[in-house]
């Protein structure tokens, strides 16, 4: 399988475990629960996911491979930082309307996400 093929297939486990883990968060927000520790999980889970998109891009670009067009590199920046950068503004909290904001955040990555794989070819 080349690294190419395993960088599209990245890009779809992200966006499909992204939507999951946004739906998660928004269910989890309007049945009043927190962050439970099965919900950190599947987040730490998504950003190891685009934390390995990430690389595959960067031994793509390593490679010779290039997006067609540039902003596809900022579409990978914001996925891999969003995250840990709210995280971070948080503080770790893990109440019910932290839940909804990574629900949300989720959803804003698979729209990143999208945007990402139609400007990498």
């Amino acid at each position: 399988m080349s690294l190419s093929s395993i960088h599209d297939r990245l890009a779809t486990a992200m966006l499909i475990f992204l939507a999951v883990a946004g739906i998660w968060g928004l269910a989890s927000y309007f049945l009043k629960r927190g962050m439970s520790g099965s919900y950190w999980g599947v987040l730490a889970t998504g950003e190891l996911l685009v934390l390995a998109q990430a690389i595959t891009g960067i031994a793509l670009w390593l490679a010779g491979a290039r997006p067609t067009r540039g902003i596809h590199l900022l579409y990978g920046a914001v996925a891999l930082l969003t995250l840990p950068g709210y995280y971070a503004y948080t503080k770790g909290q893990d109440d019910p309307r932290t839940a909804r904001a990574y629900g949300l955040i989720c959803l804003f990555l698979v729209g990143i996400s999208l945007r990402a794989i139609g400007t990498a070819s």
